[in-house]
């Protein structure tokens, strides 16, 4: 143990602020915000701002201000009369990780990412984000649930939309399945073991129904093209979620879907919660998943359950920390029993800039083994 918290020091030391990227969305429940809609361009989340959003982007870090669009002739042209939205985002991530037993490692990833949005008009809209990476990061490789196949250089958005009125619009193209409580941080149980990576982007058909105390996502999908062998899923589900006491701090919710593919049907249901109670707030999503492997002659069902909570505190607009919890269990023939503790810190210095990171504790209780890491971040962005 000692070596890994030299370890850790040392990253530090070395990196100096490269830091996990953190996203400050979802932690806006606690001012009111019940979903993604009132700041993003897409409703779903992530991805680009809206005039809107920006403004809150710029009050909420530690620069503070009002958000000004910039007058610049040239970028006034790229953005074709204020049809287009984009920006460049780089995020840069120093991991310092081991195993009881194992050697210590670092790891440097560099992601690069162009971000567009083009209004053509008439409620249609076209999004885009383009990746680029020196490294790696696909989700964990397991038996019955093998990762999707990473490329340096791949399309995890591509979307047309239509904006039939301010409670409903539709989409279709690449993009990542809808999910609870929506956190960035694709390492998570109830992400990545449930097929939300950074490489997962099934092809699918979504809508967006809202209202002033509730919001409705059915969806229905198909293959991304990038799945390993036998494992293209196709399958449909829907995300639905209520403000309880409508003032938007007060978020239940639950995401559930139904799968197929040749190797594997999986069927997912998973109860969550946004809550907001003034500087701090709390996230809790259960997901229960069963699954039958139809690889062989008598299938195989069983049954994955992964958990998380966490509680954050805004101790200033622009800096929040939290503490956070996981839990996965998987029953026979993958048995696995995992547990995980975890800190986050997140500031927010200006539009442009936002330095995070994270510690985590991962025990096995089957084998007994601990696995400590450290990761530390630096997310930029150009902001017109």
């Amino acid at each position: 143990m000692k070596r890994v918290v030299f370890a850790a020091i040392v990253a530090i030391s070395c990196a100096g602020p490269l830091m996990r990227p953190a996203f400050a969305l979802p932690t806006m429940v606690r001012l009111g915000y019940a979903n993604c809609a009132a700041c993003h361009i897409t409703p779903q989340g992530g991805g680009l701002l809206n005039s809107y959003g920006r403004g809150i982007d710029q009050a909420q870090s530690m620069k503070g201000g009002e958000y000004v669009q910039s007058e610049n002739a040239l970028a006034a042209k790229l953005s074709w009369g204020g049809r287009i939205t984009q920006d460049i985002r780089t995020i840069s991530q120093e991991t310092v990780s081991t195993n009881t037993g194992a050697p210590i490692i670092g790891a440097l990833r560099n992601r690069f990412m162009y971000r567009n949005a083009t209004e053509f008009g008439k409620g249609f809209r076209l999004t885009t984000i383009v990746v680029g990476e020196t490294l790696a990061a696909a989700r964990p490789n397991s038996a019955y649930d093998p990762a999707t196949r990473p490329t340096q250089v791949y399309v995890p958005t591509a979307l047309i939309s239509y904006h039939a009125s301010d409670k409903l619009e539709f989409a279709v193209g690449r993009d990542e399945l809808p999910t609870g409580i929506n956190l960035p941080d694709l390492g998570l149980y109830v992400r990545a073991r449930n097929q939300y990576g950074y490489y997962d982007a099934p092809t699918q058909l979504k809508a967006f129904i809202s209202g002033k105390r509730y919001m409705i996502n059915p969806y229905v999908f198909g293959p991304g093209g990038n799945e390993k062998a036998g494992f293209h899923e196709s399958g449909g589900g829907m995300l639905a979620e209520i403000d309880v006491l409508g003032h938007g701090k007060t978020v239940f919710g639950v995401n559930g879907l139904h799968a197929v593919s040749s190797m594997m049907d999986r069927t997912m249901i998973g109860p969550y919660a946004r809550l907001g109670f003034g500087r701090w707030g709390v996230f809790m999503e259960h997901d229960i998943t069963d699954r039958t492997m139809n690889h062989s002659a008598n299938p195989t069902p069983f049954r994955q359950q992964a958990s998380y909570a966490q509680v954050f505190v805004a101790v200033r607009e622009w800096l929040v920390p939290s503490v956070g919890f996981e839990r996965l269990t998987v029953q026979r023939p993958y048995r696995a029993n995992l547990w995980a503790p975890r800190f986050e810190l997140s500031a927010r210095l200006s539009s442009n800039f936002t330095l995070g990171i994270t510690s985590r504790l991962q025990q096995d209780e089957i084998t007994g083994k601990v696995a400590p890491s450290i990761a530390l971040s630096l997310a930029m962005k150009t902001v017109r």
